[in-house]
């Protein structure tokens, strides 16, 4: 028997093995973090500040280990493109209790949820099932989880998680006194459009 699959693989996962400088993460947050519509809880977040993560030297060496798995991502979408942008990058930190509300990233080609901190105990990334309205009528297992349409997808410090923009995602409160840091990236394929004159 072969297993045959009628969509593309929409989820990556990796471990980037080198790991982040977390003192950098930590005193960025301590200057820049702010509450934020899409964390709860007391999450905090950097989104829209200036001095984004993926600018930062210590970085630079991470997009370079991380670019030919956006090759393996587009190529898999069968997307045409020619250059690699990214457009944006931010921190998330949760404390205990704190997470991310469920939402998606729009129209962005592929998110980076890269997992800078990671302590035990500290809750997963979630997604939702894209086949929901077809298994709705169906008895599901395990018990008690009838109408619960996420898929959990365990990670650990150092890994990053690959995904398109447009698929809706959430992460689990944080069980841990201890702070969760997660680095993510909006990036985009692009190919030039000729523009005809008039």
């Amino acid at each position: 028997m072969n297993e045959v699959s009628i969509t593309p693989n929409l989820v990556w996962k990796y471990n980037y093995e080198p790991g982040f400088d977390i003192t950098s993460f930590e005193q960025y947050i301590v200057s820049t973090a702010e509450l934020h519509d899409t964390e709860a809880d007391g999450g905090k977040s950097t989104a829209g500040m200036d001095n984004m993560p993926h600018e930062w030297d210590c970085n630079q060496t991470f997009l370079k280990w991380l670019k030919p798995k956006l090759e393996i991502c587009a190529s898999e979408w069968d997307i045409d493109y020619s250059t690699i942008v990214i457009t944006g990058s931010w921190t998330n930190i949760h404390n205990e209790k704190a997470h991310t509300l469920p939402h998606d990233h729009g129209g962005t080609s592929v998110v980076a949820s890269v997992y800078v901190k990671k302590p035990f105990n500290s809750g997963n990334i979630e997604f939702e099932q894209l086949l929901r309205s077809r298994w709705i009528a169906q008895s599901r297992l395990p018990a008690g989880t009838i109408h619960d349409y996420w898929r959990e997808i365990s990670v650990q410090q150092n890994d990053v998680v690959l995904f398109p923009g447009w698929l809706s995602h959430r992460t689990q409160p944080s069980k841990s006194n201890d702070s969760r840091i997660v680095f993510t990236l909006n990036i985009e394929y692009r190919k030039p459009v000729e523009v005809k004159q008039i």
